[in-house]
């Protein structure tokens, strides 16, 4: 049967890294009738067979339960003989007992009916830091999205530190790709620790993956030149996210995409004991190699990496790097080599698989080095969407940010407006290249120092005439 401390990892597992709480309460089953019929199992072993755990979490939570492994179930000799046998009636029962006891360690609490000032109408989706309900706050006639601290990590200092620390960073937000902050606060009834958010009804970019296969170009690439807006915003603000995905990006009615859960971002300016020296966060698929091995070195050229792979998967509908568990994953990631998205979509161009190629360099130094040169990289290309093709087209006109984009030029991106500021001016003949990328054309092509000769051509050319006019002048009065 499971032991204690087994139950507690695969609690564990669902609460600190996020594993599907129904496929690990399938490989609870699976280990337990492995169990019943004799065999020795290692649970951990299972969850990371199975792709719950990564080997690196479970050996961390192997550490960590070895300090105070028990079983307070014990022998129970009663229903068994004296000689600690069991027959196939007790192991059944063992595994039914077990399950049941394993089904509440994982349940989560009752969904609360309020929160605050706010009325609980449904759940929206659940996570490992959390479930977040729909709310409606009645004096205001708003809807809200609520994250409510679960009780199991309620009384982990590091997980309410790592809580506060994400609701900072909505607050501390403010773009109209990034999902907004509103409060946060601790039910004085319940004691429940919530974040209030802005509400987006739309579905994420994954759900369009799931409804369309992939996207086409212009709406792939209308939803990342969004969240590389929102990025460029954050990280002014010396915040990255670390887990760009599809999953995290939401969708407005009107097309507008968000960037949404910040429970792994940090900021640059703070020093954080909640990321271990060793630790990498994020979802293995996306993440750039430097944050597979070590969440700490992961920096905006991050947040690049992982919405390039996002973009691939959009266009594609697959992930660059495939593979069964994350060490293989990373494997491939360290080799840097990946199929060009035009391979798997020929309609994607090879500007855009230039793009890709540059937003997924193997080395943080060999992408973008900031979320401004993507912008001009992507407004360059010319192939978003103004409007996304799977919005209603009217309802997306009436959204007064659409309109305010339509009716109005581009705004310099921050990296334009640098460049206007302190750029100097080019000279008429100076050899000009203004591409960020292989595959923008080249602006123009003038031979070296073109300008230069003609500063002392002018010169030239009189002084030689005045050298004649004299030579004449001698020659006439010798």
């Amino acid at each position: 049967m499971l032991t204690e401390s087994e139950k507690r990892a695969a609690a564990l597992a669902v609460s600190r890294y996020g594993a599907d709480r129904a496929r690990v309460k399938e490989a609870a089953r699976a280990a337990l009738q492995a169990q019943a019929g004799g065999q020795a199992v290692d649970f951990l072993n299972t969850l990371v067979s199975r792709n719950l755990l990564s080997p690196s979490q479970a050996n961390e939570l192997r550490r960590a339960l070895d300090v105070t492994r028990i079983d307070l179930n014990g022998p129970r000799l009663s229903a068994r003989g004296a000689n600690g046998a069991s027959s196939a009636k007790d192991r059944e029962l063992d595994t039914t007992q077990e399950g049941d006891a394993l089904q509440s360690d994982l349940d989560p609490e009752p969904d609360p009916r309020r929160v605050g000032n706010y009325q609980i109408l449904r759940k929206l989706g659940e996570g490992g830091m959390g479930s977040v309900y729909l709310g409606y706050q009645e004096a205001e006639s708003q809807y809200v999205a609520i994250k409510v601290l679960p009780r199991q990590l309620a009384s982990d200092q590091a997980y309410v530190e790592r809580f506060e620390r994400e609701a900072r960073s909505f607050l501390h937000l403010n773009h109209p790709n990034i999902v907004r902050g509103i409060a946060v606060d601790r039910d004085p009834q319940t004691g429940k620790q919530h974040m209030v958010l802005e509400y987006v009804e739309g579905p994420s970019a994954h759900a369009l993956i799931d409804r369309f296969g992939k996207l086409s170009v212009g709406d792939a690439v209308h939803i990342v030149l969004d969240i590389a807006r929102g990025l460029e915003h954050a990280h002014s603000r010396n915040i990255i996210h670390r887990d760009i995905k599809p999953d995290n990006i939401l969708l407005t009615p009107s097309g507008i995409a968000k960037l949404a859960d910040l429970g792994l971002a940090k900021r640059l300016d703070e020093n954080s004991s909640l990321t271990g020296a060793r630790q990498g966060f994020g979802t293995p698929y996306y993440m750039p190699y430097e944050q597979a091995l070590n969440a700490r070195q992961a920096d905006g050229r991050s947040d690049i990496y992982a919405l390039g792979a996002t973009l691939y998967h959009l266009l594609t509908g697959n992930v660059p790097f495939p593979g069964n568990n994350p060490v293989e994953i990373a494997e491939k990631k360290d080799s840097g080599a990946f199929t060009p998205a035009s391979a798997l979509s020929p309609e994607v161009p090879k500007v855009l698989d230039d793009i890709l190629r540059k937003m997924m360099g193997r080395l943080p130094r060999e992408r973008f080095q900031t979320a401004s040169e993507l912008i001009v990289a992507l407004e360059r290309s010319n192939l978003s969407a103004l409007v996304p093709s799977f919005v209603d087209q009217e309802l997306a006109l009436q959204d007064p940010v659409v309109r305010a984009r339509l009716s109005s030029p581009p705004q310099p991106t921050q990296l334009d407006a640098k460049v206007a500021r302190e750029e100097p001016p080019r000279s008429a003949g100076e050899e000009t290249q203004l591409q960020d990328f292989e595959g923008i054309p080249q602006v123009s092509q003038l031979p070296t120092h073109a300008a230069d000769r003609r500063r002392w051509l002018i010169p030239l050319g009189i002084g030689v005439l005045l050298g004649i006019v004299l030579l004449l002048y001698f020659f006439f009065n010798w």
